[in-house]
């Protein structure tokens, strides 16, 4: 039986706060996920010095110094991950001796970033956003000697139901003959449901402590018990799969 990857996204959920972040973990962990992401960046160099830009401050407030995130990793019991937007997260990775890698949608035309994700050689899960095929493809060049991974992703926070095409996710996949999974932004589980349904091996679901919180992706994020379902509904659709 194939088992599906679930990634409890904690991405800039916890505000900055180190004890917040650690919860997060706990719960990812109880609830069975197999990996826990964050993301690792500096604000002024992801928002090219625009600190007016609508997010920024989202990301300031939510930003980890480096020795956090050694801190982090080592407090994971499942497997712990990031998506690097700089070269220098890159070598915070390579420190840390994470497994994959995961490139952001907002990524998919830094071929800095790609050359340096390119030389680790190791898998990397890639969100292709809007990009079109051709700009999929002049980073997935540079990413010749890595394990792809396409993740379909509608980069809106939230997603809509009726902006999600499915199709978009396995025609892509077959095109470059690659796996696939879903980076899910809708507001429920049954879209990471039905994409596991249909061949998606990587599901990715941003997750909080509480909806509660700060931050500008808790509107999209799953609470506890809902990501605790959705791991749940994913295994029975798995065993049921097997025996049919």
């Amino acid at each position: 039986m194939r088992k599906t990857f679930i990634i409890a996204e904690a991405g800039i959920n916890a505000c900055g706060n180190l004890d917040v972040a650690r919860q997060q973990i706990d719960l990812a962990c109880m609830c069975g996920c197999d990996a826990v992401k964050f993301q690792i960046y500096d604000t002024d160099r992801l928002y090219d010095g625009d600190r007016t830009a609508k997010t920024y401050k989202e990301h300031q407030r939510g930003w980890f110094s480096y020795k956090n995130f050694r801190v982090l990793s080592d407090y994971t019991t499942i497997e712990w991950m990031a998506t690097p937007f700089d070269v220098e997260a890159v070598n915070l990775m390579e420190d840390i001796g994470v497994r994959r890698y995961k490139v952001a949608s907002r990524s998919v035309t830094d071929h800095k970033l790609m050359e340096a994700i390119a030389k680790t050689k190791k898998p990397v899960i890639f969100s292709t956003g809007r990009h079109d095929t051709n700009t999929v493809k002049s980073s997935l060049d540079i990413l010749s000697d890595n394990q792809i991974t396409l993740m379909y992703c509608v980069p809106d926070y939230p997603t809509k139901v009726k902006d999600l095409n499915f199709g978009r996710m396995t025609k892509m996949a077959e095109i470059f003959k690659v796996p696939y999974g879903f980076s899910d932004h809708t507001t429920g589980i049954f879209a990471s449901i039905e994409a596991v349904r249909l061949g998606a091996e990587v599901i990715e679901r941003h997750f909080t402590v509480s909806r509660n919180l700060d931050g500008c992706d808790q509107i999209c994020s799953l609470e506890p018990n809902e990501m605790k379902l959705l791991v749940k509904s994913i295994r029975q659709l798995e065993a049921y799969r097997d025996v049919l």
